[in-house]
């Protein structure tokens, strides 16, 4: 099958000796990935707790997580190749490999290297994480406080630089702050549905709406305390009709969030082994071949195609 998969932590979750990124013991690893997936492509996020890093200088730490993620891509180059544009992930594809993009969860983590993502190979960015920063505040801090004046310089910058703005962690004002911005296409690459699911990382409906409008992408989270109370692998479709419901049927998307889940899954998955469970599961729920598809890789693939260049630079904001 396709799969495309809009956001996973794994480059900075591999942490043991002698693990990598084709076999490891985390949520995700290509060897079991290659079981089921052909071809394969993935959003890799670059994800380091702020509060935990040095207030004055990040930038050490930032660039130790960059160069260790980098490092586990390369080594990996006979399985998967490091992807800067939707030509790289079509040479990818072609060649029988997977293809990888890198985001920047929480640009502060960067500090004064937070304007140069995208020549570091970056294509994707969170202006914050679940805290406020000097740019944005984080969903699960405040819904009402937005993106500060530096904040909203940074995004016109990264979006003239060709990246792809994710809300998936801003604050709903902060989101709507970035929508009045620009009108440049934006995504949410692991937020569920926060009418199915009252959670503050969820999104409302006004915005679900938008990001359909603009054509952007909206990837399923798997963590369990974002699809429901005790769930199971059948209430992720309850989002996924959601948002179906709404007109999404070309933006709806994957973004596991796999280990960021601290192994809180929806019953019957644990890991990317479970990924054919919930296809499987969306076959028996009525989800026709057609939209499958759409869901497990066409609509991120056409996002791609559409929006992520090698030349970059341009874009009005």
């Amino acid at each position: 099958m396709r799969y495309f998969d809009c956001h996973a932590d794994t480059l900075t979750e591999i942490t043991r000796p002698g693990e990598d990124l084709e076999k490891n013991t985390c949520d995700l690893d290509l060897e079991r990935v290659e079981k089921f997936a052909d071809p394969y492509t993935q959003i890799f996020a670059i994800w380091r707790d702020r509060k935990k890093m040095d207030e004055e200088e990040p930038e050490e730490e930032f660039l130790r997580l960059y160069r260790r993620a980098v490092d586990l891509l390369e080594k990996a180059d006979r399985k998967i190749i490091w992807c800067r544009s939707a030509q790289d992930m079509e040479e990818a594809h072609r060649s029988g490999k997977a293809a990888a993009f890198l985001s920047l969860e929480d640009v502060s983590a960067a500090g004064r290297y937070a304007g140069q993502i995208s020549s570091l190979g970056f294509r994707f960015a969170m202006l914050t994480w679940n805290y406020e920063n000097r740019y944005a505040c984080g969903a699960s801090a405040d819904q009402r406080k937005g993106l500060t004046e530096e904040g909203k310089e940074l995004a016109k910058h990264l979006i003239d630089q060709g990246i792809v703005l994710d809300i998936s962690h801003l604050s709903d004002q902060g989101a709507e702050d970035l929508m009045t911005l620009t009108d440049a296409p934006i995504i949410a690459s692991h937020s569920n549905v926060r009418s199915v699911c009252s959670h503050p990382r969820n999104l409302p409906e006004s915005l679900i709406r938008e990001l359909i409008r603009r054509r952007g992408l909206i990837g399923m989270n798997f963590f369990a305390p974002f699809v429901g109370e005790n769930p199971q692998v059948e209430d992720l479709l309850r989002h996924m009709d959601a948002i179906l419901n709404m007109g999404g049927e070309d933006v709806l998307a994957l973004g596991g969030d796999l280990d960021g889940c601290d192994g809180m899954f929806p019953g019957g998955m644990t890991g990317v082994e479970s990924v054919p469970v919930l296809r499987e599961r969306m076959e028996r729920g009525g989800f026709g071949a057609e939209l499958i598809e759409k869901i497990f890789s066409e609509n991120a693939e056409n996002f791609i195609r559409r929006n992520v260049f090698q030349q970059t630079g341009g874009r009005n904001v």
